[in-house]
């Protein structure tokens, strides 16, 4: 589904990096640069993504220090969008159904937004996705994927959302996991297909297991034969929305494994 942002400069020293805020000059350490693009960038194990509607009007920037991303977006637009993920490596088969039982992402999000748009985050699973503008080109492939934790409205109000005339959703069961009941849909979304799990009692950190949730999209129509591309901890914003934002995550494919994703 697929903001005046504060202008930042950085410049990378060993071991830290200064950055120039309206004057003001910060020393942050195990920082990458100020990214203001939407192209993927790696630091320290971790990756970013970031994508902009057609729409968007305004301006964002993103970072990574140690393991956390933090985003700044200022979009004025009323129909503008922003999607900023970070990922980290750890659970990549080569498809949906090679995922380990023991399979876990876990994710937190401390988010500042304000405005008349509206924001959701969570883990993002795609399915297929091919790397650029051709997965558009043949949407009946590319699953894109949410499980929201926490968002700027209400369950029940994205379940309104979810299910106005624009989406014309399919209505799933309702499931448990990580002990709280997701609500669950099917959406045909332009030329790609959604799948969306909403928790019913939103959270700002948690872990979820990433194969019961799989195999219910795959008995709800997702294809377990395609390319599973990996999670990442995602927030996307819609419409008028200005703020900052900070994102973690962590994954493991081992049933015992302690994950850390606090922010």
């Amino acid at each position: 589904m697929k903001r005046i942002v504060i202008l930042i400069t950085g410049v990378m020293l060993i071991g830290c990096q200064t950055i120039s805020q309206h004057g003001k000059n910060t020393k942050l350490t195990n920082a990458s640069l100020i990214y203001d693009n939407t192209s993927a960038f790696k630091f320290q194990g971790r990756k970013s993504h970031a994508w902009v509607s057609d729409k968007f009007t305004g301006k964002h920037s993103r970072q990574i220090s140690d393991n956390i991303l933090t985003f700044i977006v200022d979009q004025t637009h009323e129909k503008g969008g922003l999607d900023v993920g970070l990922s980290k490596p750890g659970i990549q088969p080569s498809r949906s159904t090679d995922v380990s039982d023991g399979a876990k992402i876990c994710s937190s999000y401390d988010i500042s937004l304000t405005g008349e748009g509206r924001w959701w985050a969570g883990p993002k699973i795609s399915v297929n996705w091919q790397g650029d503008e051709s997965a558009k080109q043949n949407g009946d492939d590319w699953y894109e994927n949410y499980i929201i934790e926490i968002a700027s409205t209400s369950p029940a109000q994205l379940h309104d959302i979810l299910t106005d005339d624009y989406f014309s959703p399919e209505i799933l069961p309702d499931t448990v996991w990580a002990g709280a009941t997701y609500r669950n849909y099917k959406i045909r979304f332009h030329d790609w297909w959604q799948f969306w799990s909403v928790r019913q009692n939103y959270r700002e950190t948690g872990t979820v297991p990433v194969k019961p949730i799989l195999e219910f999209w795959t008995l709800h129509g997702l294809p377990s034969a395609r390319k599973f591309n990996g999670v990442k901890a995602n927030i996307e914003t819609y419409g008028a929305v200005n703020g900052t934002g900070r994102l973690a995550v962590d994954v493991t494919t081992q049933v015992d494994e302690n994950l850390d994703c606090a922010i």
